[in-house]
């Protein structure tokens, strides 16, 4: 019989706990022996093979460093306690600025203690969310789900769907490669207020100042081993490309852009970019809207169909 769930804002001293919840849902341990996946113990592998199975929240130095740039920034992280153990943790983002949702909060990560499910543990998680967006003067909550996920949500209230996504694979092999320094080029924006009323395009399973401030925190262990690129291209374009885990030859792509009408320019810049940076495909998340109307001439595959759930505050 399990004692009562607390809720409570993370602190730096959780990292441990947190690191555990997160572990426990992986069955085997692998790192990269001559190209290929041999299982192993956790103890064995280095800080970079226990990223590669699911994040900064895979040990304690890199969950440390995640957690610390969610606090300075004035986020939530909580953490669900029963009996002095961490059980759980949830991340609450507070965005604005987004044409649907207005002010909102963004539940970015969810995840409950392998031994600890289906005992209304992610339900309490949740519940305090929307009552600290509520309390940040939010309008609305909303949520990626896993597609698994999706019937929990819809279950607690999430269950009206903001946007419908598509993750396409942009084919980029015959792309002729355009080097940075025959464009425009300046910084990408250190400040929120330039992007602020531009079109978010990619990727739109997050909103667009969700997207920019996690795009600004920088992980020594990403900066080593990805190739990424980020500018502010002709005062019109912003755009990250940064490489996959796992996919040398394959990068994602962050994009907004200051009128709707660039938007073909805007890709053609990526794909000509990221053809320089040594990759042969894009990879994006769009809303269905901008697929239909824009991207699907381009030779693509799509990976996945995603929805972006959401519930209103009263």
């Amino acid at each position: 019989m399990y004692g009562e769930v607390l809720i409570r804002k993370a602190s730096l001293e959780d990292v441990w706990g947190i690191v555990d919840v997160y572990c426990s849902g992986v069955e085997k341990w692998y790192r990269l022996v001559g190209g290929r996946k041999v299982e192993s113990s956790y103890e064995e592998l280095s800080i970079v093979e226990r990223w590669s199975h699911g994040g900064p929240w895979m040990s304690v130095e890199s969950c440390a460093v995640h957690l610390n740039y969610v606090l300075v920034n004035d986020q939530y992280p909580l953490v669900a306690v029963v009996d002095d153990k961490i059980v759980g943790e949830l991340e609450l983002y507070i965005g604005y600025g987004d044409e649907l949702l207005g002010r909102h909060g963004y539940i970015d990560v969810l995840e409950v203690h392998r031994s600890y499910r289906r005992r209304g543990i992610g339900r309490a998680l949740v519940e305090k969310a929307v009552e600290i967006a509520g309390d940040n003067g939010c309008e609305t909550v909303a949520v990626w789900p896993d597609p698994n996920a999706i019937g929990f949500y819809e279950k607690i209230g999430l269950d009206k769907i903001a946007y419908r996504v598509k993750y396409v694979k942009l084919d980029i092999t015959k792309t002729k490669p355009l080097k940075p320094d025959q464009l425009d080029i300046r910084d990408f924006p250190e400040n929120y207020g330039m992007l602020e009323k531009w079109f978010f395009i990619s990727p739109r399973i997050e909103t667009s100042y969700i997207a920019w401030l996690k795009s600004r925190w920088d992980y020594a262990i990403e900066q080593e081993i990805l190739r990424s690129f980020e500018a502010t291209m002709n005062n019109e374009v912003a755009l990250i490309i940064e490489e996959i885990w796992g996919e040398k030859n394959e990068a994602n792509l962050y994009l907004w852009i200051k009128d709707k009408n660039l938007l073909d320019q805007a890709l053609e810049l990526s794909m000509g970019i990221a053809k320089h940076l040594g990759f042969n495909s894009l990879r994006l998340l769009a809303s269905r809207e901008i697929y239909e109307k824009q991207i699907e001439k381009y030779k693509h595959q799509i990976l996945q169909d995603y929805i972006v759930l959401y519930r209103e505050i009263k």
